[in-house]
C-alpha cells in the first residue's frame, strides 16, 4: 500500500477539488488543474487573480444565499 502526502488527501476530500477544474472569477476563462500539483507549486491565476475551485453555478449560488442572509 502506498502512502499518500497531505497534499493528495486533500486533492481528494472534496468534491470541486477531484473535479480537476478552476475558473477565473473575472472573465469566467476555466481550465483544467490537478489539485495535487497545484496544492504543491500554487493555484492558477488568470487576469490576475487566483482562480476559484468554484463552478460558476456555485458562485452564482452562493452569491444568492448571501443576499437572503
Amino acid at each position: 500500500m502506498s502512502e499518500q502526502n497531505l497534499y493528495q488527501v486533500l486533492a481528494k476530500s472534496h468534491t470541486s477539488l477531484r473535479r480537476g477544474r478552476v475558473w477565473c472569477r473575472e472573465c469566467g476563462h476555466s481550465e483544467a488543474v490537478n489539485s495535487v500539483d497545484a496544492f504543491e507549486h500554487g493555484w492558477p491565476k488568470h487576469c490576475g487573480y487566483t482562480m476559484t475551485i468554484d463552478s460558476p453555478e456555485e458562485q452564482a449560488a452562493f452569491a444568492t444565499q448571501q443576499e437572503q442572509e
